[in-house]
């Protein structure tokens, strides 16, 4: 099957024909596992995160314009999804835990050292924006991994106006380093 045939069966996908997605499926789903869990060194997870590209396809099979090759297409999708699937992990201590031991060496092996060290200068740059307060907060979650409780303890805080804080802080970081970040990401083909 060249990509021209995938674009094709594509094409009999978007009028629902089913027989074509089961080519599709069987064509693509170990490729795309096979990349998501040598990222995240989980099962479990790479197999959901395929299935879920797999179902999103079939669901929005309508709405997609695909102008690249197929192949492209759902590897790009594989990448936003493992970006979303971390960014949903950090909520956990145990995702974290493989986020920070696992899945993140990975990533900045793939970044280039010089667009690293770019990187952490434009993150630098960005909180020294931040105001005053903000910026301590802020520092000391990142630089002295200090808790919430603790930070509140510290600054004679309410808990919630430090956790405001640091969410304005991360927001307004975010913002600031826009699509640095992914462009990194993607740069280093993840």
């Amino acid at each position: 099957m060249t990509p021209d045939n995938d674009l094709e069966l594509f094409l009999l996908v978007k009028q629902n024909d089913l027989t074509s997605f089961n080519l599709l499926f069987n064509k693509y789903w170990e490729k795309l596992y096979v990349f998501v869990h040598k990222k995240l060194q989980s099962e479990d997870d790479a197999k959901d995160i395929t299935q879920n590209l797999f179902i999103s396809l079939w669901l929005k099979r309508h709405q997609i314009q695909i102008n690249t090759s197929l192949e492209s297409y759902l590897f790009s999708i594989a990448r936003y999804e493992l970006l979303s699937f971390i960014s949903r992990s950090i909520k956990t201590k145990q995702k974290q835990d493989m986020l920070y031991h696992i899945i993140l060496p990975g990533f900045e092996e793939s970044i280039d050292p010089k667009l690293a060290a770019q990187l952490d200068l434009l993150m630098e740059h960005e909180v020294e924006k931040l105001p005053q307060r903000m910026k301590q907060i802020f520092k000391m979650t990142l630089e002295q991994n200090l808790t919430i409780r603790e930070i509140s303890a510290q600054l004679q805080l309410s808990e919630q106006s430090v956790r405001n804080q640091l969410n304005a802080a991360i927001a307004k970081v975010k913002l600031g380093l826009g699509e640095a970040v992914l462009m990194a990401i993607f740069i280093g083909n993840l």
